[in-house]
């Protein structure tokens, strides 16, 4: 079956991206269609797209082509995803031995959280959360982190295309008291959740900031409900919230009170 049009057009678009080298940094629409062997309309219509969104800029002098320094945004979300593994295992090491619980850290991706990196607790009896885990948005203390601390407007939009499901006792289904969870994650910059993802797993998270004062990530504590008295839950959300204060602070923020 024929690839579809516009397949072939990405593929084509990267293979104009890919023919640039330091050796040769800068090509004109003629050499761009040798090197990919495309006839130059081709080439030319892909490069004015690709230059349209700052991918590719002309030399004003001689006319051709090269990279821009929008790549440079690319390599800085994949460094700052190295950075915060590089600066969070150590935290999540000296945490997890010391509450014994299972420890481990979210992203967003879209409309949901993901289980960025993981330490097992060393309780006999511990709850799991494997790296790649997803929940949606709304579900349980180490997504609300993640959506808390989104503007308002993109909150708003959230919820109006999202369902909220129940996935155990205690999900959180109703929008109002859902924004009130929300209110109260960014006072106290700190979520707790009782059987809201996974029954019988309670849950306390932080957020994690980096140098501008973004929230990138969410650190959390996974324990069994059994273990989850008032007690329990204010001393794991003191030391949860010291630890992504710490992370936080070695990606560069700075004047968080923890």
């Amino acid at each position: 079956m024929a690839p579809m049009p516009s397949v072939q057009a990405l593929e084509r678009a990267l293979d104009i991206l890919e023919a640039f080298s330091p050796g040769q940094y800068e090509m004109g629409i003629t050499e761009l269609s040798q090197r990919v062997n495309l006839s130059p309309p081709t080439v030319s219509r892909l490069v004015q797209t690709l230059v349209a969104r700052g991918y590719l800029v002309q030399n004003p002098g001689n006319k051709k082509y090269h990279l821009s320094l929008k790549f440079l945004d690319l390599v800085a979300v994949i460094q700052a995803e190295r950075d915060l593994y590089k600066v969070s295992l150590p935290v999540l090491a000296r945490l997890r031995n010391r509450l014994k619980e299972t420890v481990y850290m979210d992203v967003r991706d879209g409309g949901e959280r993901v289980c960025f990196f993981s330490l097992p607790g060393l309780h006999p009896v511990s709850t799991v959360v494997p790296v790649g885990q997803r929940s949606p948005l709304y579900a349980g203390a180490d997504a609300r982190v993640l959506l808390a601390f989104l503007d308002d407007g993109e909150i708003e939009s959230y919820l109006q295309r999202t369902e909220l499901k129940a996935f155990a006792s205690s999900t959180i289904t109703e929008r109002d008291r859902l924004w009130e969870e929300i209110r109260t994650c960014r006072l106290f910059e700190a979520a707790v959740s009782i059987n809201e993802f996974h029954q019988g797993s309670a849950c306390v998270s932080a957020p994690v900031r980096d140098f501008s004062g973004l929230v990138v990530a969410s650190l959390s504590v996974s324990f069994p409900d059994s273990r989850a008295d008032r007690e329990t839950l204010l001393s794991y959300a003191r030391s949860v919230r010291q630890a992504a204060g710490e992370i936080s602070a070695a990606l560069g923020c700075r004047g968080l009170q923890n």
